[in-house]
């Protein structure tokens, strides 16, 4: 969920050639349209929890934000690998810890703030299971009887943001030991292991359908991969007959049925398991068809349009935030219409996000470009 725009966040694209990329390999050049799938992504989370999760599947927004963040980062990496012959360890690492902790600390200490002042429930495991990235699995734990219901704090969206830290923790050392190379294959043995370990432990443990699946690192972390593998494969020698393949519209065609379908089925064994394979599949090939062809010019200058490619510079602010303001306000605001509330629920976070980009992440995103930061935050 980072912004990897070196441009101005709000600069328009001069013409139809800046609403894709026509060269394949990595560089450090801004990817068009991908601010504005951040915007989609993050509606569709912010539409699942204020409106309605079954008209909205919040989960699939956060998939989305999986595949593009596997997609960006490993081709910054990889434009770092070309450019300096290397990727800096150390730098990538006080790069993510600059990109996401500003907000994760301030956000924290809101919330505990809040609740002691207000006399509620404490728990320390919670904070702490945002400042230490292990949401995920304290929220899977929570979510398994008996103690199902315990946790309290507004840290749930934590969970996702848990399982990028743990595959950021180990993928930069596999592509320095690589040297970038070898990622195809890698990451598709890793989204072959995770489904594979889905399908073991749902045939060991279905108990977990409804709950350890969602959130564990060790089960969803494909997502993620799906987008490595997408950067990987524009630095092979074949990039242009694969990347033409999946931007036929037949392809993406296929991707969206696909899609529509993982959303049309309702059997746990089947959601928990081959649908995210299947999902991440198929947001790979859009995200392919959108960032590097022609063909889908009206798609991308929506995608590109200022408002909306300025929602997506404000998502990662805005995933953080939405749900603390429910938590804050129910219990002391008057009253509302549902309709009302929904659109109190957007303003607000819109207004908390734009104030958390400007006075916290534009900040520290100044303290990320000392550490080779190539992004515009």
């Amino acid at each position: 969920m980072s912004v990897a725009d070196i441009s101005s966040p709000l600069a328009p694209p001069k013409s139809s050639s800046n609403l894709y990329l026509s060269r394949l390999p990595a560089s450090f050049e801004r990817v068009p349209s991908l601010d504005g799938l951040r915007a989609v992504s993050i509606l569709i989370v912010m539409l699942s929890h204020f409106v309605d999760s079954h008209l909205f599947p919040g989960g699939f927004g956060v998939l989305v934000f999986f595949v593009i963040s596997g997609f960006l980062i490993t081709r910054l990496m990889l434009a770092e690998q070309k450019n300096a012959g290397r990727v800096d360890l150390r730098n990538f690492y006080l790069r993510r810890a600059f990109r996401l902790y500003p907000v994760v600390t301030v956000y924290t200490a809101v919330v505990v703030l809040f609740v002691v002042v207000t006399a509620r429930p404490f728990d320390l495991y919670e904070p702490a299971s945002a400042l230490f990235y292990f949401a995920n699995y304290l929220y899977a734990w929570d979510s398994m009887a008996p103690h199902a219901g315990l946790v309290k704090m507004p840290f749930t969206i934590f969970w996702s943001l848990s399982v990028e830290e743990h595959f950021y923790l180990f993928f930069p050392v596999l592509f320095v030991f690589l040297r970038g190379r070898g990622l195809v294959g890698w990451m598709a043995a890793i989204c072959a292991v995770c489904l594979a370990l889905r399908l073991f432990f749902a045939a060991l443990h279905p108990e977990w359908l409804q709950s350890r699946f969602f959130y564990s690192t060790d089960v969803r972390l494909d997502s993620i991969a799906f987008g490595v593998l997408l950067a990987a494969l524009c630095e092979t020698h074949y990039a242009g007959r694969v990347i033409a393949l999946l931007a036929q519209p037949a392809a993406v065609a296929a991707a969206i049925a696909v899609i529509l379908l993982c959303m049309a089925i309702r059997n746990d064994w089947f959601r928990e398991t081959i649908r995210y394979t299947l999902l991440a599949m198929a947001v790979t090939v859009i995200v392919a068809a959108i960032v590097f062809s022609p063909r889908y010019a009206p798609v991308q200058a929506v995608l590109n349009l200022s408002f909306v490619r300025w929602i997506g510079v404000l998502s990662y602010s805005l995933y953080v935030w939405h749900l603390l303001l429910p938590f804050l306000l129910r219990p002391v605001a008057p009253s509302l219409p549902y309709s009302a509330t929904v659109l109190v629920d957007f303003a607000l976070s819109l207004g908390i996000a734009a104030l958390s980009y400007y006075v916290i992440e534009k900040p520290a995103g100044a303290l990320r470009h000392r550490f080779g930061s190539r992004t515009a935050v």
